[in-house]
């Protein structure tokens, strides 16, 4: 992880071994609720709402790179936050980071 003038942004959030592959966990930083997922041993993270309507993408089934809302089944990429089926929903995703087995993330929304 390199030093900018936006460290502010970088927040540590867990250790490495408190996610394991497969697996999901929801933290709220900065006044974020975010969705944090262990994808093969990488880490991603984006939005936990739902933009349809509000569900908790952290309690959805995740399926390789996928997570499906588990109100209403929409998927979403979980490297990108957009939504898989080419309606035009997605959430917000953040970079994420482990240096010294320690994961950040990194509030700014990601632009792409």
């Amino acid at each position: 992880m390199e030093a900018s003038e936006d460290d502010d942004d970088i927040v540590p959030i867990m250790s490495v071994d408190e996610l394991t592959p497969g697996n999901a966990r929801s933290i709220k930083v900065k006044g974020k609720n975010i969705a944090i997922f262990n994808v093969a041993g990488k880490f991603f993270a984006i939005n936990n709402i739902c933009p349809h309507e509000g569900g908790p993408l952290v309690k959805g089934r995740l399926k390789g790179y996928v997570v499906n809302c588990p109100w209403h089944d929409l998927q979403f990429d979980v490297r990108s936050g957009f939504g898989t089926d080419g309606g035009g929903y997605c959430v917000a995703s953040y970079d994420v980071h482990v240096k010294d087995e320690q994961v950040y993330v990194n509030t700014k929304c990601r632009v792409m």
